[in-house]
């Protein structure tokens, strides 16, 4: 059988089986097939790169939304404080305050984020 199946069929049998199958039972699984110990390590190491790399990609996503949620309270800070200067909501006599700090920092982090997720 194909290496690629044998690691797609392990990797639908935990998603269906959650938590509960282990890379052990895949071992034991494998050496009652009577497969070739270095291919069972193949497969394992396939098998468990797989899982890695889903849990990366999910963490990354969460990460990537904290980011933009981030940056556009961080923007709309600065555009607030901008805003409320220059229309007079808020006082500061015959200036006004241009938050471009916030705003570009808000801006910059909202958009890392949404590579990120990307």
């Amino acid at each position: 059988m194909d290496r690629a199946k044998i690691v797609d069929y392990y990797i639908q049998k935990i998603d269906e089986n959650g938590e509960e199958f282990t890379i052990l039972e895949i071992r034991r699984e494998l050496e009652k097939n009577n497969v070739d110990e270095e291919e069972i390590r193949i497969i394992v190491r396939l098998v468990d790169n797989e899982l890695q790399r889903r849990l990366i990609d999910k963490s990354t996503g969460d990460r990537s939304k904290e980011m933009i949620w981030f940056g556009g309270i961080l923007t709309s800070i600065g555009l607030i404080f901008t805003i409320g200067t220059y229309t007079g909501i808020i006082k500061m006599g015959n200036s006004f305050l241009l938050a471009y700090g916030p705003i570009l920092g808000g801006l910059s982090i909202l958009f890392y984020g949404r590579s990120r997720r990307k």
